[in-house]
C-alpha cells in the first residue's frame, strides 16, 4: 500500500473513534480548530524479509488539538486503547503508540502529539511464465 493510502486508513480509523472531530493529513494549519486530529508521515524504512516479500516500517505523527489539556490527554488515551485493541488497520500492523505531554498553542488551545509506529508487509512482483498449451506424447 502507498503511504497516502495508509494515511487515509489511519485518518478513517480516527474518524470512527471521534466522528465529530476535524481531521487532516500531512499539513497542520497555523491555527488549527479545537477537536481536530492531523496525521503526518514522519519516516519510512524498508527491509527485506524473504525473496518474496519485504516489510515497510513507517512512523506517523498524530497531532490532536482541543480546548483543555485534560481533553487532549483523555482523547489520546482513548485512541491508544482503540489502536491496541484493534492491532490492525486494514493491512497496517500497529507496533507501538507513544504520546507527548500537552502544550498550549498561540490561540489558547492545547496540542498533544502521538507517534504511531506501524509495519506493512508487501509482496514482490513475481515473473509470470507462459502456461503450457498442450502436452504431446511420442513413441520412442
Amino acid at each position: 500500500m502507498s503511504v497516502v493510502t495508509d494515511m487515509g486508513a489511519i485518518e478513517a480509523f480516527i474518524k470512527t473513534q471521534f466522528p465529530a472531530a476535524t481531521t487532516g493529513k500531512q499539513v497542520v494549519p497555523k491555527q488549527p480548530p479545537a477537536n481536530s486530529f492531523y496525521v503526518r508521515m514522519l519516516d519510512e524504512d524498508r527491509e527485506t524479509e524473504t525473496r518474496y516479500h519485504y516489510r515497510v516500517d513507517r512512523a506517523y505523527q498524530i497531532v490532536h488539538v482541543a480546548s483543555r489539556p485534560d481533553t487532549v490527554l483523555a482523547n489520546m488515551d482513548a485512541l491508544g486503547r482503540a489502536l491496541y485493541q484493534t492491532e490492525l488497520i486494514g493491512s497496517i500492523r500497529i507496533n507501538s503508540f507513544s504520546v507527548s505531554q500537552p502544550a498550549e498553542t498561540d490561540n489558547a488551545l492545547y496540542v498533544i502529539i502521538g507517534v504511531l509506529d506501524t509495519s506493512v508487509r508487501e509482496s514482490r512482483d513475481q515473473p509470470v511464465w507462459p502456461k503450457i498449451n498442450n502436452v504431446g506424447l511420442r513413441k520412442v
